[in-house]
């Protein structure tokens, strides 16, 4: 199949989807303000690269819209990896025509062209009562009785306020709340706090509960209602939110209701609580360690051994990345159990010795520095990273003038550094073969916690190098400070079976 060939399959194919998708809007009617809007921000997604939009998506989704192109025009599936990949990058161009056409014929709405047939057949009312052959009218929801407190939105806009000014909230969480708030509001109307009841959080969950899942980016869901989202989702089989996800949204509410609580003359009642539904949360069903074999395929990658080039990394050569993120980022993970934007947000500063024991300052310094729940932290560098290297690199850094340890890595819309390299490394290991649905860069700070274990080290002790909070008791007493040296000798114990560095080349500063 040419490119010719392809370009027409693809352009059929949308056409008809095009078709549909606005006789669809058409009995639905102009899209609102913030349907648009949020067409507006999606199409921003297709500017991307094709490979890093494809994932951000997902591997699933890239399957199962490739799978339903290839079915839908009679191309076949089996397909080389390259034509695999010019097939995926003509979807993402006309899934953003596809957008564009939409808001093409929305404007539509704003004007009658009678040379035309309407879209609709529209009859016109003989009176203004509705009569059992009329099309269904949305109610509007009915207003409170009497004035019951500020509206949901001005408290949230004082509430951001409040956050905005202390620097308490990042840009991803403040975000994510006003995503809940707005989705909330959208179903049960901007209301005074006080005349919210029980069966709107009810209302609110059962959405949740069935509302698919990225459907904002999703083509089949992309500026419908959330009731016709969740409809078309189930025509579609699209997966829904987790209950991990439910249960947040369901808390960022609660939360800013028992924040109004406290700001009000009045008692503004917990319509959320008890409401989170069950789930497995555990970190681990979350989350799974890299098996030895993963780790294995890992550091034993051209990453390690040797790349073409930087953009060629799963591909073997001769060049040496012992100088960027992607080369350090794996190996801290593993030998120190930090969590990804912990790493990409150090400075050269951050990196210490105490009587003679180096070590890694987890803190949040500037800004742009940020650390769960706020607890900073000394975490003793593991000899295997001063046997790679780390050290020497560190100086090479200093020495060239560098403020942050990884400079290449930018501060992203979210407010984190680890935005890229996520990314990055979640499509490194999934092309060299070490990934499953389970495992990421977190995978790394569960592999840690097993070796802790493995080798005795205390459960206090594996916490306050995890930056855990101390559980029970041991975290109700005391400061939770523990001597360097303690933490040194209980770092140096920690191996990873069946895992060998040796063949590493690693850094050696021209100073060392």
């Amino acid at each position: 199949m040419n490119y010719g060939e392809l370009r027409t399959k693809v352009h059929g194919h949308f056409k008809r989807v095009l078709e549909r998708a606005k006789a669809r809007r058409d009995e639905l009617g102009p899209y609102t303000e913030g349907e648009k809007e949020r067409i507006i921000d999606t199409l921003q997604y297709y500017e991307m690269d094709n490979e890093d939009y494809w994932d951000l998506m997902g591997k699933e989704y890239a399957t199962r819209e490739y799978q339903k192109f290839c079915d839908a025009t009679d191309v076949a599936q089996a397909q080389p990896v390259e034509t695999r990949w010019a097939i995926l990058d003509e979807i993402r161009k006309a899934q953003a025509s596809f957008y564009n056409a939409l808001l093409e014929h929305d404007k539509t709405f704003e004007k009658y062209d009678f040379s035309t047939k309407p879209s609709a057949a529209v009859s016109a009312p003989e009176s203004a009562q509705p009569t059992s052959s009329s099309a269904p009218v949305k109610v509007p929801m009915k207003p409170p009785e009497a004035s019951s407190g500020p509206l949901l939105s001005v408290l949230f806009a004082e509430k951001k306020a409040e956050v905005e000014q202390i620097g308490r909230w990042s840009a991803k969480l403040l975000n994510d709340y006003q995503a809940w708030i707005d989705l909330f509001t959208e179903l049960q109307g901007d209301r005074p706090i006080l005349d919210y009841k029980k069966a709107d959080a009810r209302d609110f969950k059962t959405v949740l509960l069935e509302l698919p899942s990225n459907r904002n980016k999703l083509p089949q869901t992309i500026g419908l209602p959330p009731r016709d989202a969740i409809k078309a989702a189930k025509d579609h089989c699209l997966p829904t939110l987790s209950a991990g996800t439910v249960n947040k949204a369901l808390g960022r509410l609660q939360g800013i209701w028992k924040w109004a609580d406290k700001q009000l003359d009045v008692e503004v009642a917990d319509i959320f609580g008890p409401m989170k539904v069950d789930e497995n949360n555990k970190a681990r069903n979350q989350h799974d360690p890299f098996s030895k074999e993963q780790l294995h395929t890992i550091f034993n990658s051209p990453l390690y051994t040797g790349c073409k080039s930087r953009r060629l990394r799963t591909v073997p050569g001769d060049t040496n990345l012992n100088d960027t993120s992607w080369y350090w980022l794996p190996l801290l993970g593993l030998w120190t159990g930090a969590r990804l934007n912990e790493l990409c947000q150090l400075h050269v500063d951050d990196i210490d010795q105490e009587e003679g024991v180096p070590f890694i300052r987890v803190h949040e310094g500037n800004e742009d520095q940020r650390v769960k729940f706020g607890k900073s932290r000394l975490v003793p560098i593991h000899p295997e990273l001063i046997e790679v290297g780390f050290l020497h690199f560190i100086k090479a850094q200093r020495q060239a003038g560098q403020e942050r340890v990884f400079p290449e890595l930018k501060l992203g819309a979210t407010g984190y550094y680890s935005d890229q390299a996520s990314k990055d490394l979640s499509r490194y290991i999934d092309r060299i073969g070490a990934k499953t649905g389970k495992t990421s860069f977190h995978s790394f700070r569960h592999n840690f916690k097993d070796a802790c274990r493995n080798a005795g080290v205390q459960p206090d002790i594996n916490d306050i190098l995890l930056g855990h909070a101390l559980p029970g008791m041991a975290g109700r007493y005391g400061d939770g400070n523990v001597p360097l040296q303690v933490l040194h000798e209980a770092n140096c114990k920690v191996t990873h079976a069946s895992l060998s560095l040796c063949h590493i080349t690693g850094f050696e500063a021209e100073c060392a």
